[in-house]
């Protein structure tokens, strides 16, 4: 063979080979449930005896997630909404009340959604191309706040001696893993957690919560340039039922999850304290990639500033029970605060 032709046959064996070199294992999400739900939310309190007594409510509007979308959103406290500053903008609803002497002392929060709500599974394969995935705007679920510090030397340090910067060429999917594998191996759910709820304070020991670990693998992610973003509300607590299917047990808790984006997957959640606290829902307690349902997120991310009663551009984390911040002269109507859900199942 001449040295032409041989060089020929190199290039095109190369050309012929280098896709399939290329060539890695699809991902997506499969849609493995859909339930309609209506969700009652009722919180009442009573106001002290007194007058020129206030209080201020801060309501969030439910965002729609991909497997959250809202279609039914009421409150019969009525106020202003607002806009967050944050990217993206999220919206709530402020109202402010009054109590003076002789008015109804006995006031009742009466919240209705309805939504469509789905379950997920990470499976190997191509994505269906009649699911379309819609990527986050430029500089979406990217910043660091107060809660999620990635920008602060003692994170950045961490991800360092931990092995956690993403290596060239890794996808987010692959990414993500390697964080849920290495809260696996190394943390410990604890609450009330060891440190305060902020990615830097919690990164080094890894004893914290749910919303702490959200925080961190949040944190991780935004450091190395994948979108991701705090789920933060309620969980409807499921059960697998022996047909496969996921119902809900009748019980809820606060809860906070994570979810991070992979352009070629979408929106992939991760909830590492359910596996340490063996929820039921997967046998092999692996909630990477993997949502049994029912979760329902009241919003994005954290770090809400509002002007409270008593002090102004007051720090509010998140927002999981939607409360009321009252006047120092009404601080006893916090002792008579309730707050009730009902989940119905419509189809």
């Amino acid at each position: 063979m001449g040295r032409k032709a041989f060089l020929l046959q190199i290039l095109l064996t190369g050309f012929i080979l280098s896709p399939l070199r290329a060539e890695v294992a699809q991902q997506h999400l499969e849609i493995t449930g859909s339930h309609q739900l209506r969700l009652t939310y009722d919180c009442s309190f009573t106001w002290p005896y007194g007058t020129n007594l206030s209080g201020v409510f801060h309501l969030p509007m439910p965002p729609n997630t991909g497997a959250q979308q809202i279609e039914y959103f009421t409150s019969n406290l009525k106020g202003q909404t607002e806009t967050t500053e944050a990217v993206p903008p999220q919206r709530l609803i402020t109202a402010t009340l009054y109590h003076n002497r002789g008015d109804d002392r006995h006031v009742h929060w009466h919240v209705q959604i309805v939504g469509q709500f789905q379950t997920r599974q990470l499976v190997d394969g191509p994505p269906d191309p009649a699911m379309p995935i819609l990527p986050p705007a430029p500089g979406e679920f990217l910043a660091f706040t107060e809660s999620i510090n990635w920008n602060t030397d003692r994170f950045q340090n961490w991800l360092d001696s931990s092995g956690l910067r993403r290596t060239n060429g890794e996808s987010p999917v692959h990414y993500g893993r390697r964080v849920y594998s290495f809260f696996q191996a190394n943390g410990r759910y604890s609450y009330p957690p060891e440190t305060a709820w902020n990615a830097a304070a919690i990164c080094r020991g890894l004893r914290t919560d749910c919303g702490g670990f959200s925080l961190v693998f949040v944190a991780a992610c935004r450091a190395n340039k994948i979108p991701a973003r705090l789920l933060v509300g309620q969980c409807f607590k499921a059960c697998k039922t022996a047909k496969g299917s996921v119902e809900l047990s009748g019980d809820r808790q606060a809860h906070v999850i994570a979810e991070f984006f992979d352009p070629q997957i979408g929106w992939i959640p991760e909830d590492i304290s359910s596996t340490f606290l063996k929820m039921p829902g997967y046998g092999d307690l692996d909630f990477f990639g993997r949502d049994p349902g029912y979760f329902f997120a009241w919003h994005f991310d954290s770090d809400f500033h509002f002007d409270l009663p008593r002090k102004a551009n007051a720090h509010i984390q998140w927002i999981q029970n939607p409360s009321p911040w009252f006047s120092a002269s009404a601080d006893e109507a916090n002792d008579t605060v309730s707050h009730h859900w009902d989940v119905e199942t419509l189809k």
